[in-house]
């Protein structure tokens, strides 16, 4: 009876313990969202928009309009959160101000000497990241960025569609753009996993507003103009680096699935975000 008794009460034991450490993984009331990705199956897509006159919507970076074929790949369901962001900065302090710029606008400041999410924020998109920090924490997870070909797919689906959720104008009410954060305030952003209704053709929220969000692609304006058919993985160098997506703040023209925006590896401002992907093997 007594080793029975003593096997009991050790299986009870590691119960427990698994019970405690899941619960002290992440703060209450909150998930981690690192791991939850989506399959996008591999195939053709059209890529780029040209636009039908004069009135219509586009840029020159976007032409011409070119089919690409795609590998299967996976992609991060949501942004990377402030939570998740804040751990990586805690275990890479020595390079951690060439990765964020904190400021009164930025979902993650420095607690007790710690880098962590605002409360109550932990879920909100971590932002004022360098395209060094989205590359070194999409390492750090075992994953990467995407690049800019991978990323339109995933917002736009096979059938050209404008925005991710389709084509119909921005929705304030389900999509943050045209929100002013000194009116607002951090009420700009969305929680990563909400706002169901832009979700793009995939099941992939906030393709459009919260945060741009960093590709693994060097921009160069004519690329499309000889970007290879398949897998295509930008420019061998450049000076900028692409971002999709837009923000919270900018106008619907930006928000499009073909719009590209770029700026510098090393620019820190407060509207850079990341999310990353991974090859399926």
């Amino acid at each position: 009876m007594e080793k029975g008794k003593s096997y009991l009460e050790f299986v009870i034991f590691l119960i427990f313990a698994a019970t405690f450490s899941a619960c002290q993984s992440f703060p209450q009331g909150t998930q981690n969202t690192s791991d939850s990705m989506i399959l996008i199956p591999a195939g053709k897509f059209t890529m780029g928009y040209e636009p039908i006159d004069d009135d219509d919507w586009g840029d020159r970076d976007e032409e011409p309009v070119h089919e690409i074929f795609l590998n299967s790949y996976l992609i991060d369901k949501y942004e990377t959160t402030a939570l998740d962001f804040s751990r990586f900065l805690n275990e890479n302090l020595d390079k951690a101000n060439q990765f964020i710029r904190l400021g009164n606008a930025t979902t993650i400041e420095i607690v007790n000497e710690k880098f962590s999410p605002r409360a109550g924020m932990e879920k909100l998109p971590a932002n004022g990241i360098s395209w060094y920090g989205a590359d070194a924490y999409c390492r750090s997870v075992k994953k990467r960025l995407l690049t800019e070909a991978e990323w339109e797919k995933a917002a736009r689906g096979t059938d050209q569609r404008v925005f991710p959720w389709g084509n119909s104008f921005p929705n304030p009410e389900w999509i943050t753009f045209r929100r002013k954060f000194s009116k607002l305030g951090f009420k700009v952003f969305s929680p990563v996993d909400e706002m169901e209704k832009s979700q793009s053709p995939y099941g992939v929220y906030h393709m459009a507003g919260n945060v741009w969000e960093w590709v693994a692609d060097w921009y160069e304006d004519v690329y499309y103009e000889y970007s290879p058919e398949n897998d295509p993985q930008g420019p061998d160098s450049g000076e900028s680096k692409v971002l999709r997506g837009g923000n919270w703040y900018y106008k619907a023209y930006y928000l499009r699935t073909v719009y590209r925006f770029n700026d510098k590896p090393e620019s820190l401002k407060v509207w850079q975000g990341v999310r990353c992907a991974k090859s399926e093997k």
